[in-house]
């Protein structure tokens, strides 16, 4: 029997064309359909709004700015702060003139059932598990196809007692392999090796010195206007893992692939699903343990994959997102499911070219084809 990590989709308040197309290898690859949700904050990552334009036969993006840096996903969604930081962004968004109509239908309607589920209370989901039910059952109402997946975060998951008591059996020593991997990258400091909560419901991050494998604690500025306050504080290696284990922390990647080593040298086999741009090579090679490598269940980014995308620039393109597709007709949402079930079968994202002087036109031309 194996033991799955799953890490392959974050939260965000708009999703790009990887989430049908993760949902599909979700199943197609690990055969089932629970996981956990990513809710490691990146920066600036997932609390951006960015509205598609098509002017002059140009294709454009009209990017709505926010204060949002790092969102507190993992925080619990009966925390008013942390739910206003998210309803935030899509009234920052509702504020700015450029949003049509629809865009404001849809922006309003995601906030509102956000909200909606956070309010429940009794239910203890996080902010991060929120957001991702409203916006996957958004998309799920656009195409009813779309395969069920159930989500969790793993400040409430079993998981993360595995992963902790992984992470106390590293052979030689947690700090140790943190320390060389640090000095392989040649970097005196992580600033973000986890993120964790303070007693008093504070975000905060976890930064690994390499000098000395010395672990600490400061807040986590989540917006660009919050000031920090009050020196950092020592945090022990045991600590670490306990929070871990208590459910108040979420590791990093580097700490994931040194759990996940640990666990698949000690006992059963290991699947990780999600991109790992070679962690697993680096932690493998400092446990000395050549067949962690093989942990990961697929190469990066073929666990997901945008299923259409327009072009944007020289060069570059342009993936749909739930927001733009959501404020189309109900003609390009059959499209839609058309250029998933194509990109599926391709193995990559089907090219659209802009049409009609719109992006609803462009939706529907690209899927017209392949719905006959």
């Amino acid at each position: 029997m194996t033991f799955d990590v799953m890490d392959a989709w974050h939260p965000t308040v708009n999703p790009s064309a990887r989430m049908p197309v993760h949902h599909y290898r979700h199943l197609a690859v690990l055969g089932r359909s629970d996981g956990l949700l990513n809710e490691f904050p990146r920066h600036r990552g997932g609390t951006t709004i960015r509205l598609p334009r098509v002017r002059d036969g140009r294709f454009h993006v009209v990017e709505l700015g926010g204060d949002s840096v790092f969102a507190p996903w993992w925080r619990p969604a009966s925390e008013p702060d942390a739910v206003r930081h998210i309803t935030h962004v899509y009234e920052t968004a509702l504020r700015h003139p450029e949003p049509t109509k629809e865009e404001r239908r849809v922006l309003a309607g995601l906030r509102e059932d956000f909200a909606a589920r956070c309010a429940e209370g009794s239910n203890g989901l996080t902010v991060g598990e929120a957001l991702w039910q409203a916006t996957d059952a958004l998309h799920r109402s656009l195409t009813p196809s779309l395969p069920r997946l159930t989500l969790t975060s793993l400040t409430r998951s079993e998981v993360r007692h595995t992963l902790a008591r992984a992470l106390g059996h590293v052979p030689g020593g947690l700090s140790t392999a943190l320390v060389r991997w640090a000095e392989q990258e040649q970097r005196p400091m992580w600033p973000l090796l986890a993120v964790a909560t303070s007693p008093e419901g504070v975000p905060l991050r976890v930064r690994l010195h390499a000098a000395d494998g010395r672990f600490d604690l400061s807040p986590l500025l989540t917006t660009s206007s919050a000031r920090p306050t009050g020196r950092p504080v020592s945090l022990g290696e045991d600590e670490l893992i306990n929070l871990l284990g208590a459910g108040r922390l979420v590791p990093g990647s580097r700490l994931t692939a040194l759990a996940e080593v640990a666990l698949h040298l000690a006992g059963p086999p290991v699947r990780h699903f999600g991109n790992t741009y070679g962690a697993f090579d680096i932690a493998s090679t400092l446990l000395s343990a050549p067949e962690g490598s093989d942990i990961p269940c697929c190469s990066d980014d073929e666990d997901s994959w945008h299923y259409a995308d327009l072009p944007h620039g020289d060069g570059h393109r342009y993936p749909l997102h739930l927001v733009e597709l959501a404020a189309c007709t109900t003609e390009a949402h059959a499209a839609a499911e058309a250029l998933i079930s194509a990109s599926l079968a391709k193995g990559g994202p089907i090219p659209l070219e802009l049409k009609g002087g719109d992006l609803d036109a462009t939706v529907c031309a690209g899927g017209a084809g392949l719905l006959r």
